[in-house]
């Protein structure tokens, strides 16, 4: 536990910030689910959601969460966002699938859950992940930090 209480220290402001982000595309994903509803299958709807919320992250996440990281080349690291936002909507879109084809709910209520409570809450964590170890990643003097390797047992079999 107390490796845990250590990493929420070193992280803290990082995930204040990344919370604070995902809190305004969390509203944006809610607005523009609800607004499509009626309009659109349910999946699609969830898709479109999940995009333009993809893109209200990445402006808040570089330009205020993670603004301290040295940058990338603008579009390298777009893409990486991209890419790891694209695990978070396939893990949000998915809730809203087993939702509506497995579970066999498809109002109102049980899509808003499947998208803004499992869906956003799991892909969530997981973008957050991706983004503090591959898209902004820490740095030392202008080297991303690694992991050392770990190194093979001394003691010898018998």
């Amino acid at each position: 536990m107390s490796w845990l209480v250590a990493v929420v220290r070193r992280l803290w402001r990082e995930l204040l910030g990344f919370g604070a982000v995902g809190v305004v595309g969390y509203i944006s994903d809610a607005i523009v689910i609800n607004l499509l509803y009626h309009h659109v299958p349910s999946v699609l709807a969830s898709a479109i959601a999940v995009s333009v919320s993809t893109l209200v992250a990445y402006v808040g996440n570089r330009f205020w969460t993670f603004r301290h990281r040295e940058r990338r080349e603008t579009g390298a690291e777009f893409g990486l966002f991209v890419l790891v936002s694209a695990g978070g909507f396939l893990i949000t879109v998915f809730c809203v699938w087993f939702t509506q084809h497995v579970i066999g709910a498809d109002s109102r209520l049980a899509i808003n859950l499947a998208q803004l409570g499992a869906g956003q809450v799991l892909g969530t964590l997981f973008r957050f992940w991706a983004c503090h170890r591959y898209v902004f990643p820490e740095t030392v003097g202008s080297v991303p930090v690694q992991r050392a390797p770990v190194e093979e047992s001394t003691v010898t079999p018998r």
